[in-house]
């Protein structure tokens, strides 16, 4: 597949579909639940199956322990304990973890990073660590320099990271930093997990449109999201809805609402369909 540079980026990159069919996840079951039961293992995913795709922005949405962190991990990779087993390919081809990982981020729930450098420092490190050596550093510097405009940290490339909650960088500014932190690698895919989880409403609506303008460069985007506000749910493209470990609905954002009508389901007046969701996982 042909590289390509998007919104003018100085690096390509190449788009990459992710397909995972049946992909079921077991951990060995604790001593204390295993009496009068002759299971060894319990089961956190069952046959769940979706796509990813290049300039798509997927949301793994679900409740509290549904699964949507531990999908998130099994298909990044990041999972070095417990069972899996299914089918998972990237752009037609088995995915091997060793070279994946040179072409995927995640973007932590935690932003953790060094409080005495500046903005423009970490992303410096980041990009001399992780890029190619074929990058010169001429290439290096202007793609940082796109990224920070791309998150809208470029005003900040000065300020000191801090400490969170004392100085430096605000909540939002840093989930803002860690996004940057992984896009200087160029990766094909990136993987966020709860990229608003914590923040207000207006930060929430500034992290999520620096989630967009990535999505916007034609990169492969997923992201776990636990209550999204209605204006923040607008903003995906796709769902994949999971309750305990199982899929109840993947596909279009927009076609989510028919889909459980069908099954009886109505929306109620004045409910936003993100809280509409919630409760049907209740039932």
């Amino acid at each position: 597949m042909e590289k390509v540079g998007r919104r003018g980026m100085i690096l390509p990159f190449q788009p990459l579909v992710m397909a995972f069919r049946n992909v079921n996840y077991f951990v060995d079951m604790p001593m204390e639940m295993r009496r009068g039961k002759s299971e060894t293992r319990l089961q956190l995913l069952s046959e769940v199956s979706g796509v990813f795709s290049p300039g798509v922005l997927t949301a793994i949405v679900g409740p509290s322990g549904a699964g949507k962190t531990t999908l998130l991990d099994v298909l990044a990779g990041r999972k070095t304990g417990g069972y899996i087993t299914g089918d998972v390919k990237i752009s037609g081809h088995p995915k091997v973890q060793s070279t994946f990982a040179r072409i995927s981020g995640y973007v932590e729930q935690n932003d953790i990073h060094s409080p005495q450098v500046t903005v423009e420092e970490s992303l410096w490190f980041s990009s001399a660590l992780r890029l190619p050596k074929e990058v010169t550093k001429a290439q290096r510097q202007e793609f940082v320099e796109q990224v920070m405009r791309l998150v809208e940290l470029d005003t900040l490339r000065l300020a000191l990271v801090g400490l969170p909650g004392s100085s430096g960088l605000s909540r939002e500014q840093r989930k803002r930093l860690t996004i940057a932190v992984e896009l200087v690698a160029n990766p094909s895919i990136i993987f966020m997990d709860e990229p608003t989880s914590g923040l207000d409403a207006r930060a929430a609506a500034v992290v999520m449109r620096t989630v967009r303008n990535t999505v916007d460069t034609g990169r492969t985007v997923v992201c776990t999201i636990h209550q999204p506000p209605p204006e923040t749910f607008e903003l995906f493209d796709d769902l994949i809805l999971l309750s305990e470990g199982y899929m109840v609905y993947q596909g279009p954002r927009a076609g989510v609402l028919s889909f459980f009508e069908s099954l009886g389901f109505q929306l109620p007046p004045r409910k936003g369909i993100a809280d509409f969701l919630q409760e049907v996982h209740a039932l």
